[in-house]
Formats: structure tokens, sequence, C-alpha cells
């Protein structure tokens, strides 16, 4: 008969024992129910012994304290889990979404079966949150919104786009509503606190009444889940910049994955401030909007004209334009994600060649390439994120190859365009070809290296690749050419 069994036979004896028991303690006298109590009593001790060691037997333990300290360690990880996700939902309550928050809080701080510490922690920060009140009338003539916690491409795009307009003597206006999902209580970028000046360059005030010449929001991730004290704002012209594709990954292996919904985006834009236009970063995105989700797209006013990304030409640190010497120096720099590189070995391999010849570097991290090729190269030289300013590094390179995962989309590409401003030959994928044109060398990885090789040695090759990159960021993405699409918006850029 299995252990088990016997356990529950046993109980049923005693359990049975006890009922004796209590029968003799009202009927009969104390010498004959007390030594039959002290029987039964024995006999629930044993149970409980036997119980005991099969619990400790199935979980691997040798005392009886072990089994105990494991229990309340089990506990206590629960309410840790627990604390964590009142903390999430306190961040996003301070976040200003309130409508989803406040409920989550609720049910939290009246359950049961929470310990008496995570529901203080949920009515804490239910009691710590406050409606804001309306707030004053305010006037600029653009206002950004969009997700200003980031730290990639999207706020430098966004602090390019400030510096322009406040160096033009315009009031500029900064929403921020972050993501619900993710780092939701994270801290606005530092950067962009340093380009708030309280005069020229604001953060909008919650619930305030704004008008405006120009709302202009960016990533449209950051509109799935809109905050609940938003400003009210009337504006001549609104424009969404689409700078990401919806979804991640759109053919390979690798699978598709969706950032965002573009109906859910055009419907909480819609609801916050009406009708509005979605203009894409480049033809990249552009037309994975086109080949993917024509059938989402019903209702959007999507233009056919592009906002590219700015870079300030006039600020860029520029490479020399001396020759290459006999170790060519290649280098890319870019988040250190698996989407971000080559997910095959020998393409990794192939485009950033191993040998005496070349010296790689790579800035932003390069843990990806190490877990895909088992160890680096000697090489290589990594540098983490922003332990080399980025024109400080890009000047100390003579090709810039940017290449990454096989079905990750680039929505625009901006590293190469900061690369080409710089002064570097650029090699892309041919992917990157509608978007760069004649700015850009392509060439599939297995011809990588042969393609560096004969560039570097034609100097004056070298030399008209690098006039065809200067050229088209001046032509695309120059202060000057972002100046004008201002102005055809009736802003005095």
């Amino acid at each position: 008969m299995r252990t088990a069994r016997k356990l529950a036979l046993a109980g049923t004896a005693v359990g049975a024992a006890t009922l004796a028991g209590a029968g003799l303690a009202l009927t009969a006298p104390p010498a004959v129910y007390l030594p039959a109590m002290a029987a039964v009593l024995a006999g629930e001790a044993a149970l409980v012994v036997a119980l005991l060691r099969k619990r400790m037997g199935e979980s691997g333990v040798a005392s009886p304290m072990q089994l105990l300290s494991r229990r309340r360690l089990r506990a206590a990880q629960r309410e840790t889990r627990a604390l964590a996700n009142v903390r999430k939902w306190r961040e996003r309550l301070d976040a200003g979404f309130t409508t989803a928050s406040t409920p989550a809080l609720r049910s939290i701080a009246s359950d049961g079966a929470h310990t008496r510490t995570v529901r203080r922690a949920a009515a804490a920060a239910l009691a710590h949150s406050r409606t804001a009140p309306r707030g004053a009338e305010e006037r600029y003539d653009v206002v950004i919104a969009s997700n200003f916690n980031l730290p990639g491409g999207t706020t430098s795009s966004n602090l390019n786009e400030i510096a322009m307009l406040k160096a033009a003597g315009l009031r500029v206006g900064l929403v921020h509503n972050p993501l619900f999902e993710m780092h939701p209580g994270r801290p606005l970028n530092a950067k962009v606190l340093e380009a708030v000046d309280g005069d020229r360059v604001r953060i909008v005030g919650d619930r305030a009444k704004v008008a405006c010449d120009l709302l202009l929001m960016r990533f449209p991730p950051f509109a799935s889940v809109l905050r609940d004290d938003l400003p009210e704002i009337v504006a001549e012209q609104r424009m969404l910049v689409v700078n990401q594709a919806p979804m991640t990954y759109y053919e390979g292996g690798v699978g598709r994955k969706r950032v965002w919904d573009v109906d859910r985006v055009h419907r909480k834009l819609t609801d916050w401030i009406g009708d509005h236009r979605w203009v894409t970063v480049g033809p990249l995105v552009h037309q994975a909007l086109l080949d993917h989700h024509a059938d989402e797209l019903e209702g959007v006013d999507l233009a056919a004209d592009y906002w590219y990304p700015s870079i300030d030409l006039k600020a860029t640190a520029v490479r020399g334009d001396h020759p290459v010497g006999d170790v060519v120096r290649i280098g890319r720099h870019s988040r250190d994600h698996l989407s971000k590189w080559p997910e095959l070995a020998s393409q990794l391999r192939a485009c950033y060649p191993a040998g005496p010849r070349f010296e790689i570097r790579a800035l932003g991290g390069v843990e990806v390439p190490r877990r895909i090729l088992g160890r680096l190269p000697e090489n290589w030289t990594g540098y983490a994120f922003d332990e080399v300013a980025v024109g400080e590094f890009l000047r100390g390179l003579d090709v810039y190859v940017y290449y990454t995962c096989s079905s990750w989309l680039e929505a625009f590409g901006r590293a190469p365009v900061e690369a080409m401003a710089a002064g570097l030959p650029v090699v892309l994928p041919p992917v990157f070809k509608p978007a760069f044109g004649s700015g850009a060398l392509y060439a599939e990885p297995a011809d990588v290296a042969g393609l560096v090789a004969e560039l570097t040695g034609d100097h004056d090759r070298y030399l008209e690749q690098r006039e065809a990159g200067f050229a088209t960021t001046r032509r695309l993405f120059s202060h000057e050419a972002h100046a004008e699409r201002f102005r055809a918006l009736g802003l005095a850029v």
C-alpha cells in the first residue's frame, strides 16, 4: 500500500479514536477515559510526525526547521512580488494613468489574500494620489508630444528640433507621455531637462489649456495608453511622426513581434486632439505600413512625403580627408540588442572581418556579438553606451559598416546618417538603398570585406564616396533641409 494511502487511513483511524475518546469522557469515569485520551493524543502526534516526514521527503530537506524556513521564504518571495506589483501601479498612477491604476490598487488593498504589508502599501499609494487641478492657459508656437525618458534616437530627434526651433526664436512646449508598460516612473532624459529653460522651452502643465500653431507628436508607442491628465490642446496643425514600425520583425525565422497597434494609436490620438496627419521618417517604415498594415490604415491620413530626422552639421565632428593607413578602422554604434546585429555568426564575421588588416570598433556594447560568436576576435574593441562621445568615436574611424538582424526593420537609420555627416564612407545592406541612395555603398555580407578593401585602397574613390555622403546629409538631413519642412507648414524657422 502506498504511503499516502496509509497516512490517509491512519488519519481516519485517529479521527475515529478521537470521537470515541470524547464519548468516553462524557460517559466513563476518569480512570477509564484518561488513558484512552492519552492513547489518542499519542496517535495524533505520531500522525503529525509521519506527515511532517513525508513533506520533508517531498521537499528534500533534512529537518523540520528547514521545511519551515522554505515556507517562510516562499511567503517572503510572494510578498516581494506583490510589493513590486504595487510599485509598478504606483509609478503608473504618479505618471498620470489614473483610470487604469486606481482600480488595480484598490483591488490589491482590499484583497485578504495579500499580506498586511502589501495591502497597506497599495492603500498608501492611493492616498498619495492627487488629481491635478485644471492648469493655466498656455501659448506656444510648437508643442512636441513624445516619451521624453528614452535614451536613443527618438530623444536625439526631439532635441535637434527643440534646439532648431529655439534658435529661430520660437516657443516650444513639451508634453511627456511615458510608456504605460515600460518604465513609466523613469525620469525625463537629462539632456531634455537641460534643454528646458523655462522661457523658450517649457514643460506643458498637467491639464493645461494650450494653443499652438503645430502639435508635433513623435514615437507612436507613446500613444498606446495616454495619461488622464494630459493638457487640452488646440492646434492649427496636428502631426504624428512615425519613427518606428508597428512590428519589430517582418520576415525570416525570427518571427513577428508587435510593438504598437495602428488602429489603437490612431483612435487614442483622435480622441485626444482630433483629426491629425501621419508622416513617416523615411521610405522604409512608410513602405512597411503600406505592405503589412494596409488594412489597418483606414481613416489614417498618411502623408506621401517624409519627416526625416535632422542632424546639426555645423556641430558635427568630421574625420580628416587623409588616406587610410595599413590597418582599416571599421566601426559602428548602436544599442547592444539582438535586433541590431546580424543573427548568424557567419554573417557577423563577414561584415566585421577578423585579421590584422582590419580593426573593429563598436560603441554601445558588444555582449550580443560576443554571444553569437562565442568570443570576440582579437581585433575587436568594444565601448559601452556613452563611454565615448559619438562624434569622437566616429572621427576615429575610416569606414562605417552597419548591418543588423536580417528580419529587423530599421525605421530610418539615424546611426548611418551620423556617420555620413562625420565624413565616413558608409557600407550598408541593400535594404537601405531607398533611404540613402548614393549617400552610401551597398553590399551583401559576403562582399563587405572586399568592398572595404577596394574603397580604402583607392583614395580618390574614398573621397568621392565621402562627398556623396556629405551631399546626402545636406540635402535630406541637415537643419537647413528640416527648416524647409517647418516653413512648408507656415512656421517662421
